[in-house]
């Protein structure tokens, strides 16, 4: 990669590449599924959900899970073949209304 140095860095004077396409056709897709659903529409369908996932629908629950927290993030190991890292700390901020299961103490294992 003559873009990059030994270390893996983009060497001095390297101009990038083009970026990010310009986000008018993702505007217009939002745009379209704004209009589209009313915020009546949007609770009637987040109740629906709420209910299907309670009587134990994975899909509604992934769903709900996905608005509301969020998709976790996906990380691979490149660098410790799997081994414990000592010192590594994951910071995981607060969420209301959100209780930790008794003896959780946020440490990552393996």
């Amino acid at each position: 990669m003559a873009d990059r140095n030994e270390k893996g860095q983009f060497i001095k004077g390297w101009k990038g590449g083009p970026g990010r396409p310009k986000k008018s056709r993702e505007e217009r897709y939002y745009g379209i599924a704004v209009s589209a659903v009313s915020f009546k529409q949007w609770r009637a369908i987040i109740k629906k959900a709420a209910e299907k996932a309670e009587r134990g629908d994975v899909q509604a629950l992934r769903f709900l899970a996905d608005y509301l927290l969020g998709r976790p993030q996906q990380f691979i190991d490149v660098t410790s073949h799997g081994e414990k890292l000592p010192g590594v700390t994951v910071y995981l901020p607060e969420i209301d209304d959100l209780e930790a299961e008794p003896g959780a103490t946020g440490e990552v294992s393996s």
